[in-house]
């Protein structure tokens, strides 16, 4: 089997960069107003106007960058992740289940692939995932569904 990579789609990906220019500006905003506060000599504002606007939309806006260059991918061996979690390889015999789990978040549902090993801890894949229209990955179940029947045939005794 060759390998294959699930990649965020481009809306997706659309949908994080937009999300972290927003984060961005609002944090370009908190920078400037707290200069403003330095440059009249009121530092305890400006460091708390920083830390409570600024630094944590940075931090935010570093991760939805990251996060747009997530994968998951598999191939005969087993499934591999990459994510803003960091890096994950888990092999076909160690893998119990492959099943949607459907949630909601703030903007309503999304729908995730999660994954359950033999020894009983889970993990969740970071792509492909599914939610409202305009995250909406309509392959998504097609994914799936390669996912479990590779994961099948993978775990019979004598598979490929």
């Amino acid at each position: 089997m060759d390998e294959t990579a699930f990649r965020y789609t481009g809306r997706q990906r659309l949908m994080m960069w937009g999300n972290a220019l927003l984060v961005g500006v609002w944090a370009g905003w908190a920078g400037a107003s707290a200069g403003r506060l330095l440059a009249d000599h009121r530092t305890g504002a400006a460091v708390g106007l920083w830390l409570a606007f600024g630094l944590a939309p940075t931090a935010i806006s570093v991760v939805l960058v990251g996060m747009s260059t997530g994968a998951t991918r598999i191939d005969a061996q087993g499934l591999r992740t990459r994510g803003m979690t960091g890096r994950r390889r888990v092999a076909w015999r160690d893998i119990e289940s492959i099943h949607e789990l459907p949630g909601r978040g703030r903007r309503g549902t999304i729908t995730q692939i999660g994954v359950t090993r033999t020894d009983g801890t889970s993990f969740l894949l970071p792509i492909p995932f599914t939610s409202g229209t305009i995250a909406a990955d309509p392959g998504f179940y097609d994914k799936l569904e390669l996912m479990r029947r590779t994961w099948k045939g993978h775990r019979r005794p004598g598979g490929a």
